[in-house]
């Protein structure tokens, strides 16, 4: 049956109509966030990295959107506990992930175990930073470089090393200076940098990987020492600590990161915003001063977009360097 256009008019008006209204309550409803309290999700212990930038990100955008942007501490698995609770939530932006750099190992670790997908099931939001991870020993302990490390740890039959966990970048930073050095570092996880540092300052373990920003004023204070870098140029704030491309060990190029997500379904005007206001949180000079001093590089003015596309940049290059290792988790 042919419609009269005249009559075709008269029955899409109020469809079109339908979908312009729709539209501008979701507009409507995202101008309005936050309008009730924000749950940030750090997938790792207190006392690490990402519970400090989730801390410093949650009291500032508190201070600017006002609402309370509360922090809650999910840790095991290497993040892989509080990431996976987030991916199953409501993309409606009242819960976010901090997490760190496993989370793009993670599906190339244990691909049957992992329930989501590191760029689908998230809207990423924002890179919040980058660092080296750094081997350390205990202050008081024997070992105060690498180089008086070395001899003993070439002949041990296990040098256990901690870790904030089960394929986090911390483990396969060891795991790399495994493959390398010909020690036989032994991998200890921890839920979280917080206790695997603890347990070294206590000598329960000789050694751990930690990134820079974790280590705090254990290095200054004396409590630890920090003895080899994992990125290919030394740390701003650790210069006098060697790379283990200076100490003869070529091919060791690994950074740790953090970034900020959404469960996916999020609106992009949330995203968006959160982006924006993130951003100019990290390159305030009060905030971006305390970060680099304790260790951290603050990404410059990177979009939600970009950002997206740097997550999955980090899938292909973990999943090339986590072969290299033959790394299985099995548990």
């Amino acid at each position: 049956m042919r419609i009269h256009p005249s009559l075709s008019h008269v029955l899409l008006k109020p469809l079109a109509a339908g979908v312009l209204l729709a539209c501008s309550l979701a507009h409507a409803q995202d101008s309005k966030y936050p309008d009730r309290p924000v749950n940030i999700v750090v997938s790792f212990a207190p006392g690490g990295a990402t519970d400090l930038i989730g801390r410093i990100i949650g009291t500032e955008l508190t201070q600017r959107l006002g609402q309370s942007f509360v922090v809650t501490n999910k840790p095991g698995a290497a993040g892989q506990l509080g990431t996976e609770f987030v991916a199953g939530q409501k993309g409606d932006g009242y819960t976010l992930l901090i997490s760190a750099t496993g989370h793009v190992m993670a599906p190339s670790l244990q691909p049957s175990k992992i329930r989501y997908d590191p760029v689908k099931s998230f809207e990423p939001i924002a890179l919040l930073m980058t660092m080296p991870n750094v081997l350390v020993t205990k202050g008081d302990g024997p070992y105060k470089t690498f180089q008086e490390f070395q001899p003993w740890a070439q002949v041990q039959a296990s040098v256990p090393a901690g870790s904030a966990g089960s394929g986090g970048s911390t483990h396969i930073s060891g795991e790399v200076a495994k493959r390398l050095t010909g020690i036989k570092f032994t991998h200890v996880a921890y839920k979280g940098n917080g206790p695997s540092l603890t347990d070294v300052i206590a000598g329960h373990i000789p050694t751990a990987f930690v990134d820079t920003v974790s280590l705090g004023d254990m290095v200054k204070s004396g409590k630890l020492n920090a003895i080899a870098v994992t990125s290919k140029q030394r740390s701003k704030l650790y210069h006098q600590v060697p790379t283990f491309e200076e100490l003869g060990f070529k091919g060791m190029d690994l950074n740790n990161w953090v970034g900020l997500y959404a469960p996916a379904g999020t609106p992009k005007p949330i995203v968006n915003l959160l982006n924006k206001h993130v951003t100019e949180i990290l390159n305030t000079p009060k905030i971006k001063e305390r970060l680099e001093g304790l260790g951290a590089d603050v990404p410059g003015n990177m979009n939600a977009t970009a950002f997206q596309e740097f997550v999955g940049a980090e899938v292909t290059k973990w999943n090339q360097v986590i072969k290299q290792t033959g790394v299985t988790i099995e548990e």
